[in-house]
């Protein structure tokens, strides 16, 4: 097309045209029980709490919900942060790639089993950085609402995407294993750690409990391998194929995972050194070492993640995290956790700040 955006000075300008636009396309999925449970093993989150309907019978819910990351498996909700209200034909990733960067959540209700979760995404703004690795960057924000059938509102996210021009080589970054580690001492499955992971549960985390600067059980992930990419793109997003003239346009064979699954797509057209994981993937991962750690009785009030690393198939991964401080607002008896993802060479690609909301033992007494 002659129309197609290859600077990214054009692409900015023609994005603030559409600052304040609400998107068309307002995607919706069902919280039935299938629904909830393929997340669960699309993201590797096996929390009884969200899989099993006697568990969650007991526990303070009554019922079964889904954990407050299946909002990703409505929408990524990246299509305002990536191009705006732009004609999506007239941005290619051949001029201009783009990457998840972040977001900033606020979690506002339960999504109950049953409950239809409807996306909606409004163009943001977009702000101009630079980097000494890439160069200039546009920093666009999509500020997207998820609201339920009884139009209420479960989430609100600020989704952060960064689009760049092509740099005609891969974004190389710290894979060698850290000092003592040899390459296969690493690597590890990830499918065991699903079943072996230990977690809260009911046991109820009290507010008075809790120490700052006290460390969080580590959250092992594996290695990532093709799996666990195919498992979060047919496990979390869905089963949704290709186009002929998709395809054409984006000069691969295979966009399953946009484009993640075909090696040489993600190395010319995204710049990644091989097939990639998105990167709420990694949210969800830093979301369920909060819930896991938080137990049944916590509650999720916020996180604000971001993605500053690619996280490639072969790395090893691990989530950790600690306490930074506790207060009081209110009613409310919170705390401030940090979580970060870390590959083999204990770089962290993925980092973010949480606010957990927990019992008190004195409305108990």
């Amino acid at each position: 097309m002659s129309d197609v955006i290859t600077t990214l000075d054009q692409f900015q300008d023609e994005y603030r045209k559409t600052i304040g636009e609400e998107l068309p396309f307002k995607p919706s999925k069902e919280a039935n029980l299938d629904n909830i449970r393929r997340f669960g093993d699309g993201v590797g989150d096996y929390n009884p709490l969200f899989r099993d309907e006697t568990h969650a019978a007991a526990s303070r819910f009554g019922m079964m919900t889904a954990p407050p990351a299946f909002i990703f498996s409505v929408s990524l909700g990246v299509v305002a942060g990536e191009t705006g209200a732009i004609d999506r034909k007239r941005v290619s990733t051949e001029f201009l790639p783009v990457n998840y960067a972040g977001a900033d959540i606020e979690f506002v209700r339960p999504i109950w089993v049953g409950d239809r979760i409807t996306c909606t995404e409004r163009v943001g703004e977009t702000v101009r950085k630079t980097s000494k690795r890439i160069g200039g960057i546009a920093f666009n924000t999509g500020l997207v609402t998820y609201t339920n059938q009884r139009h209420e509102v479960v989430a609100r996210v600020k989704t952060l995407m960064a689009r760049y021009e092509n740099m005609g080589h891969t974004l190389e970054y710290d894979r060698n294993p850290a000092a003592g580690e040899t390459a296969a001492s690493v690597i590890e499955p990830a499918d065991p750690l699903v079943w072996e992971r230990m977690r809260r549960g009911a046991e109820t985390r009290f507010f008075e409990d809790v120490v700052e600067g006290e460390e969080m059980p580590p959250l092992k992930k594996g290695t990532y391998s093709v799996t666990e990419l195919f498992l979060f793109t047919h496990g979390a997003l869905g089963t949704g194929r290709s186009t002929r003239a998709a395809l054409d346009a984006e000069g691969s064979a295979d966009l399953g995972g946009g484009g993640r699954f075909d090696e040489e797509h993600a190395q010319k057209r995204r710049n990644m050194p091989g097939q990639f994981d998105f990167g709420p993937q990694r949210v969800c991962w830093l979301t369920q070492m909060v819930t896991d750690w938080m137990g049944d009785d916590g509650i999720l009030r916020s996180m604000n993640a971001s993605i500053r690393h690619p996280n490639v198939v072969g790395d090893t991964n691990t989530v950790h995290g600690k306490v930074l401080r506790t207060f009081v607002e209110g009613d409310s008896h919170l705390v401030e956790v940090s979580v970060e993802n870390r590959n083999q060479s204990g770089l962290a690609s993925a980092y973010a700040t949480a606010i957990v909301e927990l019992p008190t033992r004195a409305r108990v007494r």
